[in-house]
């Protein structure tokens, strides 16, 4: 007679540990998404400070050339006659304009300028005005 084991399995072996996976972001992964993360807010802001002077610097413009046609209305609305020639300044909002007239055989020449601040180079504005009285 033959002894048997209880079991006709092979017996099992002791579980080995197997490697576990972690789950998460290493502290260089963080620092280097931080970094990241930090360069691209710099070039935002960056970026939305020279739109926002870009936009201011368009209405400024904007106010110059409106003072530039009144001006230029209020003095074509004039008769040569009444077109003498002479020039005057004036301020208004930050810009400078400066205007002044002048004579030619025949036609008034009428010349803006304007100042506008941050701003390198002047507007200039020039109109023939043809005399006819």
């Amino acid at each position: 007679m033959t002894i048997r084991s209880r079991s006709t399995r092979a017996p099992q072996r002791a579980a080995i540990p197997t490697r576990q996976v972690r789950r998460g972001f290493t502290i260089i992964e963080v620092l280097v998404s931080c970094v990241m993360l930090l360069v691209a807010v710099s070039a935002l802001l960056g970026s939305s400070g020279a739109v926002a002077r870009e936009v201011g610097g368009g209405n400024a413009q904007t106010l110059a050339a409106t003072m530039a046609q009144a001006r230029l209305d209020s003095l074509t609305s004039l008769s040569c006659t009444q077109l003498q020639a002479s020039g005057g300044s004036r301020t208004f909002r930050g810009v400078q304009e400066v205007w002044s007239v002048t004579d030619g055989k025949n036609i008034k020449t009428l010349d803006v300028r304007l100042t506008i601040p941050r701003r390198s180079n002047q507007l200039r504005y020039r109109m023939v005005v043809p005399c006819r009285d």
